[in-house]
């Protein structure tokens, strides 16, 4: 064989090596069987990723809260004044705002805008509720819009007077959670398992 012929039948450089003798490629029935596999799978898999996210979107909603209210309290503390948390339930947001003792109003802090839920979720469908079928015990059905807490962080009605009648409501299209605050300031995190309301951890006082 010439030089010539052996330059000719050399591959070209960066070409694929011929396939061996019993080896073969994927077949398009094949290809198109995984496809359909996959199809398959994510449509079994992706509403319940939905549905777990949603899930822990509306506790970490619900502990946002907790935490505004545990702030509200140890402020009004610190600093001998009263605070509120105010519930925008239309909007769905809430806020901290300190009492201005000169106005006689309360007044929203500075650089803290409104917390709205889900935040950057669009069609979460987590939403805060005006009221609720039902409640944790001993607390009313009905959100409150504010709830003030002293300069001794016990929560208190416009008047002035002690109160116990503190909860927010928030849900989705499955779950429900309440955050409430007893008339001696402590905030609890309850979720509504069946028909019964359940307590779960909340920030510390």
């Amino acid at each position: 064989m010439s030089m010539g012929s052996c330059l000719a039948m050399k591959p070209k450089e960066g070409a694929s090596p011929p396939m061996k003798k019993g080896e073969h490629g994927f077949s398009l029935a094949e290809i198109m069987v995984a496809v359909v596999l996959l199809l398959l799978f994510a449509a079994l898999t992706v509403p319940s990723l939905t549905t777990a996210l949603n899930a822990w979107q509306l506790n970490a909603d619900a502990r946002k809260i907790s935490t505004t209210l545990m702030s509200a309290k140890l402020r009004t503390t610190s600093q001998a004044t009263r605070y509120r948390v105010h519930f925008d339930v239309p909007n769905n947001s809430f806020n901290c705002q300190r009492f201005n003792r000169t106005t006689g109003n309360y007044v929203d802090i500075a650089d803290e805008s409104a917390v709205t839920l889900s935040d950057g979720i669009s069609n979460s469908g987590i939403r805060l509720t005006a009221d609720s079928p039902s409640g944790p015990t001993g607390f009313p059905t009905t959100s409150s819009e504010f709830i003030i807490f002293n300069s001794r962080g016990i929560p208190v009605d416009n008047g002035g007077v002690p109160t116990g009648d503190n909860v927010i409501y928030l849900s989705n299209s499955s779950t429900s959670y309440a955050v409430t605050v007893s008339q001696v300031g402590r905030i609890q995190l309850w979720k509504l398992d069946g028909s019964q309301w359940v307590t779960e951890p909340a920030p510390a006082p």
